[in-house]
């Protein structure tokens, strides 16, 4: 199958930075003098805010097309699709033969043929040709309307996994991995695909 929807349009997260905060400054050199008998510790600086939500958020991502060739559904929709080709293509190959047939006849007997008799057939031929063109686009057409529905059917259902699986094991955001361009080591997500196609193999055996 070629095309599979796109699912979960997300896109990378911003870095996650800690913010580091800073100690108040020691007290002036001035200030010092004025109470020489008092012992002027220096403040050492505060340690830096720890970064709790890169610890904790949890970010997944995971690849459509293996996900879908991988489940059940993908599997199943991917054989209707290609049976709905070979029933296609097996009627245009007909047609095909046909044409060659009718072209032969009319080649053969082209020498005995008057000019009107071979305009005629002529005319005749293309327009069995231009019948073939229309059913050739149809089929491809039916073919393309057909993929579109099983993607988008697919796409639901993987969609639908994914999130069960993410609400299951603590994940608050899925994308599908070619809609990530850059995520920094801290966020560190997770490639589920393998999971979800699991999920759905579970379910699809019940």
């Amino acid at each position: 199958m070629n095309k599979l929807v796109t699912l979960l349009i997300g896109s990378a997260l911003t870095s996650l930075i800690a913010a580091n905060g800073f100690a108040a400054e020691a007290a002036p050199a001035a200030a010092a003098a004025a109470a020489p008998a008092a012992i002027v510790a220096p403040v050492a600086p505060a340690a830096p805010a720890k970064d709790d939500a890169s610890a904790t958020v949890k970010i997944a991502y995971i690849d459509m097309a293996k996900v879908a060739a991988e489940s059940p559904e993908g599997k199943a929709a991917g054989e209707s699709l290609k049976k709905k080709s070979e029933q296609l293509r097996s009627k245009l190959d007909a047609k095909t033969k046909q044409l060659e047939k009718q072209k032969a006849a009319i080649e053969a007997k082209l020498p005995t043929m008057t000019q009107k008799e071979r305009a005629a057939k002529a005319a005749e031929f293309q327009k069995k040709v231009e019948e073939y063109q229309k059913l050739a686009r149809a089929s491809e057409l039916e073919v393309s309307k057909l993929q579109d529905k099983l993607t988008n059917e697919i796409g639901g259902v993987i969609k639908k996994a994914a999130a069960d699986y993410a609400k299951a094991n603590g994940y608050l955001l899925v994308v599908e991995e070619k809609g990530v361009l850059f995520a920094d080591e801290k966020v560190k997500p997770k490639d589920i695909s393998e999971e979800v196609a699991a999920e759905l193999s579970k379910k699809g055996k019940k």
